[in-house]
């Protein structure tokens, strides 16, 4: 399988408020808690175009940042705070959104990294 999207948000409400909002847009979306999850699936074989995580919840990102890069060539997006983006540049993760954001904005930087999806929302409603 070839999911469009790994979206790892430990925070359960914000991860299902982000996944609906994906997958209404026509994205195809897998979502876990936690990079142990998303490394789990990588090498179970699923190979998204895109890893999106919350860099600020993420235990020892160094490592978790390698291990997902050795495990899938996709870019990722990654959700920091203002004291995180000092960090993100340093694990060279040149792909960021900076909180707050609004979901229009996570899907458009969606939309500049992998494109539109190949199924709109729009395409199955007709």
């Amino acid at each position: 399988m070839r999911p469009d999207i790994l979206l790892i948000i430990p925070d359960r409400r914000l991860r299902a408020f982000i996944l609906a909002e994906l997958v209404e847009e026509g994205y195809e979306v897998v979502a876990v808690p936690t990079v142990r999850h998303g490394r789990f699936l990588l090498h179970r074989g699923e190979k998204p175009g895109l890893i999106i995580l919350d860099l600020g919840s993420i235990k020892e990102p160094d490592t978790a940042i390698e291990q997902l890069r050795a495990a899938v060539q996709a870019p990722i997006l990654a959700a920091v705070g203002m004291v995180d983006q000092e960090r993100a540049r340093r694990l060279g993760l040149d792909e960021t959104i900076t909180r707050p954001f609004t979901i229009a904005q996570l899907v458009a930087r969606v939309r500049e990294l992998i494109g539109p999806p190949a199924h709109s929302s729009m395409d199955r409603a007709t």
